[in-house]
C-alpha cells in the first residue's frame, strides 16, 4: 500500500506520523515543493525577530523520518489524474493507492492598482520571509495591510527591526467579527503604544511605482511612500492545480465527514479542505494550526482503510498582539448571535469575556481573554458541558490566572 501526502504542513506531516502508527507496513512518501524539512509556519516571525534560526522551527529531529521509514520528495505538484491514480510532478509522475491533500493555502492579494509590483507580498511561505528579509536593509518606512493575526505580526516584526509602520484596517475597529469594542480598543492600544501607526477604517486606494514599490496611496488621500507593503488580508486554499482531476471544489476539496473527497481514496485536510454542509447548516471555523493537526490525525485512519469521523471539538485558538496576550474558545463573535449575550470584564489593561445563552440555562458557548491566560483545559470544559454563566464566573479562579484578578472578576 503506497499513501502519498501532498504538503508537508501541519497537516500533512501529522498525517504520516499517525499513518505509521497505524500500519507499520505501508509506504508512504510525503511531497512538498517548498521545503524537504517540514518547519512551523506560525513561527516565520521569529526567524525574522532573531530569537530563531530554521533548524528551531524543524517539526522533527532529521533521524525522526528514516526512523519512521517516511519518504519525503522535494517536488511540485501540477496536476493530478484520479483515473490512472498518479500526480503529475515537475520530476515525472508519481503513483499512489491513496492520496492526502494537504497542500494549505496561499495568500489573498487584492486586486488594487499596483498589486503585482514587486515589493508586495503576504507572508505564507519561507520564500516569503527571505524576500521580506532582502528588502529590509533598504526599508525605513513600511506599510502592513489588513487587520488579521498576519498584519499585527508583520506589524510588530517590522517595529523589532527598527522600522517605522503604517498599519491600514479597513474595518472601522480591530477584528469586529471577534472581537466586542472593549477588546477591539485594547487591541489598537497595544499596537499604538508599540509605535505602530495605526489607521482604523482606512484602505489602499493605489500602490505607485516603475516596476518597485514607491508609494501607496490610502484612501484618506494620503500617500506614503515606502519599497514594501505586507499584506495580510486572508488566505485561499491552493486547490487550482486541481483543475480537471475529478475531485470536486467549491471554495476548498470538498469532504465528508471522514474528511475524505468525492474520489475513493483521497482525503484532504487542513487549510485546502471544506467540510460539506447540509443546507442551512453553520460553516465551521477555518482551519488553524489546532483544527489542520487534529484532521491530519483524522485523515490518517482513512488513509489505512479505518474512515474516522472527524471530531473538532471546542474550538481554540490563540495569539498575541505584541504584548498583548489573546485567547478564543468556542464561538466568541463580535456580536452576539440571536439568544446569546456577553458577560464582559476589564480593568483597562486585561479583558475576560463569557458569551453565554439567554435563555434559562445561560449556557457557556464562547470565552475570549486578552491579557490574561486561561487553562485551555477548563474553558473547553465549559463549553463542552453547557455550564452556567454563574457557574463559570464561580470556577474562574480554577482557570488559573491572576489570583487576584480572577477574584475581582468573580465579584463583578
Amino acid at each position: 500500500m503506497h499513501i502519498v501526502i501532498l504538503g508537508n504542513g501541519i497537516a500533512g506531516v501529522t498525517a504520516a506520523r499517525h499513518v505509521r502508527k497505524l500500519d507499520a507496513e505501508a509506504q508512504i512518501t510525503m511531497v512538498s515543493g517548498e521545503t524537504r524539512e517540514p518547519y512551523a509556519r506560525t513561527a516565520l516571525m521569529y526567524i525574522y525577530m532573531g530569537t530563531l534560526t530554521q533548524p528551531h522551527t524543524w517539526l522533527y529531529e532529521e533521524d525522526f523520518w528514516a526512523k519512521n521509514r517516511i519518504e519525503r520528495v522535494w517536488d511540485h505538484a501540477h496536476g493530478l489524474d484520479t483515473a490512472r491514480k498518479v500526480i503529475d510532478l515537475d520530476g515525472g509522475e508519481l503513483a499512489y493507492d491513496r492520496l492526502l491533500l494537504a497542500t494549505g493555502s496561499v495568500p489573498f492579494i487584492p486586486p488594487w492598482p499596483g498589486h503585482q509590483l514587486e515589493g508586495v507580498q503576504g507572508l505564507y511561505h519561507l520564500g516569503d520571509l527571505e524576500r521580506l528579509e532582502a528588502a529590509t536593509p533598504q526599508l525605513e518606512h513600511g506599510i502592513v495591510v489588513g487587520g488579521g493575526l498576519i498584519g499585527v505580526e508583520l506589524a510588530e516584526m517590522l517595529r523589532v527591526r527598527g522600522k517605522n509602520v503604517t498599519f491600514l484596517v479597513r474595518e472601522e475597529r480591530y477584528m469586529p467579527l471577534i472581537l466586542v469594542e472593549e477588546e477591539s480598543a485594547l487591541v489598537a492600544d497595544a499596537i499604538r503604544q508599540h509605535g505602530v501607526d495605526l489607521r482604523l477604517g482606512t484602505e489602499v486606494e493605489r500602490i505607485e511605482g516603475a516596476g518597485c514599490v514607491e508609494a501607496v496611496v490610502a484612501s484618506d488621500g494620503d500617500r506614503i511612500e515606502t519599497t514594501w507593503v505586507g499584506v495580510g488580508t486572508g488566505v485561499r486554499p491552493n486547490v487550482e492545480w486541481l483543475d480537471g482531476s475529478g475531485v470536486e471544489i467549491d471554495r476548498g476539496v470538498l469532504v465528508d465527514e471522514a474528511l475524505q473527497t468525492n474520489v475513493p481514496g483521497v482525503y484532504a485536510a487542513g487549510d485546502c479542505a471544506q467540510l460539506r454542509l447540509p443546507p442551512g447548516a453553520e460553516p465551521p471555523t477555518r482551519p488553524i494550526w489546532y483544527t489542520a493537526r487534529l484532521q491530519g490525525a483524522t485523515a490518517a485512519f482513512g488513509l489505512v482503510g479505518r474512515p474516522r469521523t472527524y471530531a473538532p471539538g471546542v474550538f481554540f485558538n490563540s495569539a498575541k498582539f505584541f504584548d498583548l496576550e489573546y485567547q478564543t474558545y468556542g464561538h466568541a463573535t463580535g456580536e452576539p448571535r440571536a439568544g446569546e449575550a456577553n458577560w464582559l470584564v476589564s480593568d483597562g489593561r486585561r479583558s475576560v469575556r463569557i458569551q453565554h445563552r439567554t435563555d434559562a440555562s445561560q449556557a457557556v458557548v464562547g470565552v475570549t481573554s486578552l491579557g490574561v491566560r486561561l487553562r485551555q483545559e477548563i474553558c473547553s470544559q465549559w463549553i463542552a458541558d453547557g455550564v452556567s454563566l454563574d457557574t463559570a464566573r464561580r470556577q474562574l479562579e480554577l482557570a488559573d490566572f491572576d489570583p487576584e484578578f480572577a477574584r475581582s472578576l468573580a465579584s463583578t
